[in-house]
């Protein structure tokens, strides 16, 4: 058994077939199936079989991926520590970050690391909430920064920082002018909202049941196109202020009165719990925790900072 081998046969799981796997690694199709086969041969099971003119997973195909993703995720961190032992400032951190923490804080912040060490590497992952907490789970990144670690994740947060979540409407929405009748008006009114998987779509749920309303409601990808609906006149939405701070300036959109909100949601910067960090990842970690606008230390994130 090779890691070329799991690394193909991981490929083919994940793409589907063996063409889209060559594609993927560069490789010839016959070197994808011949990694496959001799991994079975390795073995001593079938992994795959075929279906049409496709391939699927058998049940031991199926139980060994699983493991072989986690033991592949636990090496690839061992490697980039090591890496990054010798010369921390020459390494790669790779951070996770929910699209509006990224935008609006992260981004900004990573500013002050990129001129410290210029010479790191640093790859940040976009996604939703399950995106971000599944890649720490996984291992596939050293930093994440979203909102409240779920519990199932094992996780330490070692920063905190501020974040508002408001509703806000078209300028010209009636509840974004007065307080009377507010909660009549928002259940009338189009509720603009996240995908599931989504922190904001949770919050956003959790404030209609608070409110007692069941109004229409429209679902978009990001918060860019939330915001961009709202200026369109589509209806009102949960978000984060940071998000909408430069529309709000502008007057093209309005803060809407509430029941309940605003409500604070602060961001987290969070490490996996045992995990061994590298000297690159804490070098980024110190960074945002030591510069100003950025995150509040815990006191794992103090401990950090001392280079404990």
């Amino acid at each position: 058994m090779t890691f070329t081998q799991l690394r193909t046969f991981l490929a083919v799981v994940r793409l589907g077939s063996v063409r889209a796997a060559a594609e993927y690694l560069v490789v010839s199709q016959p070197a994808v199936s011949g990694a496959v086969a001799g991994l079975e041969r390795s073995l001593g099971i079938d992994l795959v079989e075929r279906d049409g003119r496709g391939l699927k997973m058998t049940a031991a195909g199926v139980a060994f991926a699983a493991s072989a993703k986690a033991g592949l995720d636990v090496l690839d961190r061992g490697v980039r520590v090591a890496q990054s032992v010798e010369n921390p400032g020459r390494g790669t951190v790779r951070i996770a970050a929910i699209a509006a923490a990224a935008e609006h804080l992260l981004l900004p912040l990573l500013a002050t690391f990129r001129v410290q060490w210029p010479d790191a590497g640093m790859t940040i992952r976009v996604g939703n909430r399950d995106d971000v907490w599944g890649a720490l789970r996984d291992l596939e990144v050293d930093l994440v920064v979203a909102g409240r670690p779920p519990s199932p994740i094992s996780a330490e947060v070692i920063g905190r920082a501020s974040n508002t979540l408001v509703v806000v409407g078209p300028a010209a929405h009636p509840a974004a002018a007065t307080r009377r009748d507010a909660r009549g008006r928002l259940a009338d009114t189009t509720w603009l909202l996240r995908e599931h998987g989504s922190g904001t779509r949770d919050a956003t749920d959790d404030l209609l049941t608070e409110l007692g309303i069941d109004p229409p409601r429209m679902i978009l990808g990001s918060n860019g196109a939330v915001a961009e609906a709202v200026v369109a006149g589509f209806g009102v939405a949960l978000i984060s202020l940071d998000a909408v701070r430069g529309r709000l300036d502008a007057g093209d959109v309005a803060q809407v009165e509430c029941p309940h909100t605003p409500i604070d949601r602060p961001w987290h910067l969070v490490i996996a719990t045992g995990a061994a960090m590298s000297p690159t990842a804490a070098l980024a970690a110190r960074a945002l925790l030591d510069v100003d606008g950025g995150f509040t230390a815990t006191a794992t994130g103090r401990r950090l900072l001392r280079g404990g």
